[in-house]
């Protein structure tokens, strides 16, 4: 009897090293073609970990935005914020870089205000700046603030 070969096991870091990858060399044909290439993750991997989810969430509200699909990129910034425990537990050292470079705050007041939602836009903004992500989150915050 042959032995067999065990089953290739990622990381979680290398499963994210993947995906990063994979969107970078589809979004050089365009956020469309991004967005393909996400989908098709989403369906085909089934077992991604749940803080790899959280960036491709965070890609995919990204892509979204640039094609002006609005409401699919609220729910997309609803998946990330519901995977950042994830994130952090599997990143902790990483964790603030990495929140720091994720556009979902952005997008997702970006989405709400062009969907008329001022309400929901405050709220990322209250958010963002509960986590310390900037004084710019400040100012959006203050320029909502007739929304209250």
């Amino acid at each position: 009897m042959a032995k067999r070969n065990e089953p290739v096991r990622k990381s979680v870091k290398e499963i994210l090293e993947d995906l990063l990858a994979g969107h970078r060399e589809a979004a050089f044909n365009g956020p469309e073609s991004a967005l393909k290439y996400l989908r098709r993750t989403f369906e085909g991997q089934g077992s991604l970990p749940n803080a790899v989810k959280a960036v491709g969430y965070d890609l995919t509200a990204e892509a979204q935005a640039q094609c002006g699909e609005w409401e699919a990129c609220t729910g997309s910034v609803t998946l990330v914020l519901g995977y950042l425990p994830e994130l952090e537990g599997a990143f902790p050292h990483e964790y603030r870089r990495m929140l720091e470079g994720l556009s979902c705050f952005e997008r997702g007041i970006q989405a709400h205000s062009e969907l008329g939602d001022f309400h929901a836009a405050l709220e990322l903004c209250e958010q963002a700046i509960a986590l310390g992500l900037g004084a710019h989150y400040t100012a959006k915050r203050d320029s909502l603030d007739w929304a209250r």
